[in-house]
């Protein structure tokens, strides 16, 4: 039997690459989240569980995130896209 090493794909520079430093970029309230994730998971499954929690992180800390999570918290207006493409097309 023979392993087929995991090619890494290196994302941008800003994405936090260590446990310690996903950890430090992720939100208060999606620490716990993050370190119970790694508790439980397969060692297996590690390398692939930190690439997802970076571009987490990575999110998180994006200048939009907030707006983001504004609009899924309810607190923003959301409009349907059937709604938006007429009205934009009336503007060209």
């Amino acid at each position: 039997m023979t392993a087929q090493p995991f090619d890494y794909i290196p994302g941008p520079s800003d994405r936090p690459r260590t446990v310690g430093a996903i950890r430090r970029a992720l939100p208060a309230d999606q620490r716990a989240r993050f370190q119970t994730a790694l508790d439980e998971a397969d060692p297996a499954d590690l390398f692939g569980l930190v690439a997802l929690w970076a571009a987490v992180a990575q999110a998180a800390s994006h200048p939009g995130a907030e707006v983001a999570a504004a609009v899924r918290a309810g607190e923003l207006p959301v409009y349907e896209i059937g709604d938006v493409l007429p009205a934009l097309t009336g503007m060209m």
